[in-house]
């Protein structure tokens, strides 16, 4: 069993092999540049959320303009 699982993942490398350099490492790199970002967001920005945002600033957060006839 242990024989036919390295068998297939093989297959699998050597069908996969044309794409690595050229489609799955670029999308790897740009996922964990993704990731790092919003990472560097998430921390720096200070965790607030929107209703938390709200509640501090109400004026701004719930101010409409009057339409003037």
């Amino acid at each position: 069993m242990k024989d036919k699982l390295i068998a297939f993942f093989k297959r699998i490398d050597k069908k996969i092999s044309p794409y690595k350099k050229n489609i799955i490492y670029p999308v790897l790199k740009i996922l964990a540049i993704i990731i790092i970002c919003a990472l560097i967001v998430h921390i720096m920005g200070g965790h607030e959320t929107l209703s938390q945002y709200a509640e501090k600033n109400p004026d701004i957060a719930y101010h409409t303009e009057q339409i003037k006839p």
